[in-house]
This record gives structure tokens, C-alpha cells and sequence, in this order.
């Protein structure tokens, strides 16, 4: 049995448990990146198998581990393609947190960009309320300020009204009085037509004088020529209603000649 320390094996032992040491924390690093940013799948994991993460955790599902060779000559050191293995598998890590940060940024930069859009839209709206508001309140002033003038105006003309709508009515009135003036003269003249010249024949067959009389217009013209309604009280007591004629000329003479 030798005596002699492999100095060498020793040195590449240590180097190996300090590689699979950083492939360990590796692993940990690259486990959290893909727990935070991956989608379910299947993801490489150090020793060179595939592992199931389904969104949340990952899953006890593994693909077989490829087949490699180690020459003899290493004598249980890792070999070069481990090493860049390594290497790959650091700066794939870091791309991807370079990755992750940018994404986070352009995230941040886009909600900012949003929050901001958000408050122009706000700030316009606030802005057109305001602009609708003062309008109105101006187009209520003018309002207000015409009312003054149309309300005085209609005042104006109910009381021209009123007062036109008396003026016809006293004028209605005085043209009422002036034809019933004219039509007292008519039944005035007739009735003394009726008292002077008029006589009858009662029924006992009397010639009687008609000692009154009252008449009123029933439809004349202007010269008083037309029919009258005339009560009439006779010497003898007696009363009747006649219609009385007068010539369309007026010509009471001709009445009195007719009767």
C-alpha cells in the first residue's frame, strides 16, 4: 500500500465540490427566475434532465439524463465541456434577469405612461365641464338680462290691449245708444202715426180710435222703412199685437194711407 497523498486528485476533488457547489446555487438562482417569470413547461435543469414546472411549483416529473463520457485520462475531474456547460448556463441566467429587469421597466413605463393618460383624459374632462358650465351660466345672464325688456314690453301691450278692448267697448256701447236713439225716433214717429190716424173695428163691429200705442223695431233701414211689432190699446179698452209695415222709403204718409 502506497503512502503518497494524490495532491493532484486531492485539487481536482476540491475543484469539483466547489463547481457542483456554484451549480447548486445556480440552480437555486435559476429556479427562482423561472418561478417568477415562466409559464408551465418543462425547463433544463443543471445535471442535463428536463423538469415539469406547472406555473406555481415544480412537479417530481423528470426526463432521463443524456449519456455522457468522461475520459480516463480526467480521472474524476470535470471535464471541458462541463466547464463551458457551466459558463452557457451562468450567462443564460444572467440574460435572463438582464431580461426580467428590462421587462419590469418597460412595465413600470408603460403603467406611468397610462396613470398619466388617464389624468390628461380626467383633466380635459374637468376642463370641458367647466367651459360647458360657464356657458351656460352666461347664456342664463342673457337670458335674464332680455327678460327684463320683453316682460316690460308685454306688459306694454296687455295694457294697450285692455285698453283698445275698452275703447271698442265704449264705442260699441255709444254706437248701441245712437241706433236705439235713431230707433226711438222711428217707433216714436209711429206710434203718433198709429194715435192720429189709425182706427179699427172692434168686435161688436164699432169703429174704435187707437189711444195707444207701443212699438219696437223688428227690421228697418236707415230711412226707418220696414216692419214693427206694436201693441195697441183701442178707445173701446180693448188690446191687440199688430205688425205694422212702413214703405222701404220711409214715407209715413203712405203708411198711413195703406193702413
Amino acid at each position: 500500500m502506497s503512502n503518497t497523498i494524490d495532491h493532484e486528485n486531492i485539487a481536482g476533488e476540491h475543484d469539483s465540490k466547489q463547481i457542483d457547489s456554484e451549480h447548486i446555487d445556480i440552480e437555486e438562482e435559476h429556479k427562482a427566475l423561472i418561478q417568477s417569470h415562466s409559464p408551465a413547461g418543462w425547463y433544463s435543469q443543471v445535471d442535463g434532465r428536463q423538469r415539469y414546472w406547472d406555473g406555481e411549483q415544480w412537479t417530481e416529473n423528470y426526463t432521463p439524463a443524456p449519456v455522457t463520457t468522461t475520459s480516463a485520462e480526467a480521472d474524476g475531474k470535470p471535464s471541458a465541456q462541463q466547464n463551458r456547460s457551466s459558463r452557457v448556463l451562468i450567462w443564460i441566467l444572467a440574460g435572463v434577469t438582464v431580461i426580467s429587469l428590462i421587462i419590469t421597466a418597460l412595465v413600470q413605463v408603460n403603467t406611468n405612461s397610462t396613470v398619466t393618460t388617464k389624468n390628461a383624459a380626467i383633466a380635459t374632462a374637468h376642463h370641458a365641464r367647466d367651459v360647458a358650465n360657464a356657458k351656460a351660466l352666461a347664456i342664463e345672464q342673457q337670458l335674464a338680462s332680455v327678460g327684463v325688456p320683453i316682460q316690460d314690453a308685454a306688459n306694454t301691450a296687455a295694457t294697450k290691449i285692455a285698453a283698445d278692448k275698452a275703447a271698442a267697448a265704449a264705442a260699441a256701447k255709444a254706437a248701441a245708444e245712437k241706433q236705439a236713439a235713431v230707433y226711438k225716433g222711428f217707433t216714436d214717429k209711429l206710434e203718433n202715426q198709429l194715435k192720429t190716424n189709425s182706427t179699427a173695428t172692434d168686435p161688436q163691429g164699432r169703429t174704435v180710435q187707437i189711444t195707444a200705442a207701443s212699438c219696437t223695431v223688428t227690421s228697418v233701414n236707415a230711412t226707418g222703412g220696414g216692419t214693427y211689432s206694436c201693441d195697441v190699446t183701442f178707445s173701446s179698452g180693448d188690446t191687440q199685437t199688430d205688425t205694422v209695415t212702413v214703405p222701404a222709403n220711409g214715407d209715413w204718409t203712405q203708411w198711413a194711407q195703406q193702413k
